[in-house]
């Protein structure tokens, strides 16, 4: 479960804090984005949901925040009843490997690295496998991904679809309790985003891990069983996609 409560994000620039800085004698209040005030949610065990609003509405904040990637200003996040506002960067980083896996927009893979090394990553990083387990494992997921016979090959000599699933493949293969994915289909078309949905959608059911996206398609809120609608840092309304 990720319970989010009252969780307050805001950027301050030149990392001041909200200091006051000192100009012609006087000081003058340094401008601060709040990109997210106030937001409350939880999500259960096993939802496939999606956070949805235009640029600027918080949505990717919620996510990096959510994933450990960035610090909240106040409030809580709690992810399997561990609070992430009172963890230090080494406890986060043990929680983001053992607990999160990522799904980018980008696909964030190492282009010098074959598919099955990618994928091989996450559970080298976890230092509880053998090299046996962790090839088997890596095999095994990116076949049930649809990359058999590709597990390989380079990113360079795949498909941006192909390349999404290897994608998929890392963050599934540690079996996390949640999967967050930022703008997961940005990159592809039309037809190869939904063959991705679908995919993703069948490996929630099979393995009841927590999906979350991050989006603006229209595509993904239709497959989304919850979209949570953000609007100037805050939830909007709640519901299904329309």
């Amino acid at each position: 479960m990720i319970q989010i409560e009252n969780v307050v994000k805001t950027y301050f620039p030149d990392n001041s804090g909200g200091r006051k800085k000192v100009k012609n004698g006087r000081k003058d209040e340094l401008a601060a984005v709040h990109a997210l005030k106030g937001v409350s949610l939880w999500i259960e065990d096993g939802e496939f949901t999606a956070v949805a609003g235009p640029s600027g509405s918080g949505k990717t904040t919620l996510l990096n925040l959510t994933g450990c990637l960035d610090s909240i200003t106040s409030g809580r996040i709690l992810i399997d009843g561990q609070d992430v506002s009172v963890m230090n960067d080494r406890q986060k980083n043990i929680l983001r490997q053992e607990k999160i896996g990522f799904i980018f927009q980008s696909y964030n893979l190492i282009p010098v690295l074959t598919a099955r090394e990618n994928v091989e990553l996450a559970l080298i990083l976890l230092k509880k496998y053998t090299k046996e387990e962790i090839r088997s494992m890596s095999y095994d997921i990116l076949k049930e991904v649809g990359l058999d016979g590709l597990q390989d090959r380079k990113p360079g000599e795949l498909s941006g679809g192909q390349q999404q699933r290897i994608s998929i493949a890392r963050a599934l293969v540690k079996k996390p309790a949640v999967i967050l994915a930022d703008e997961p289909t940005a990159n592809l078309d039309s037809h190869t985003s939904l063959t991705i949905l679908d995919l993703m959608k069948s490996l929630n059911e099979k393995y009841s891990a927590t999906f979350v996206f991050s989006t603006h398609d229209q595509a993904v809120k239709d497959h989304c069983r919850r979209v949570i609608f953000l609007k100037d840092g805050q939830i909007e309304r709640e519901g299904t996609a329309v």
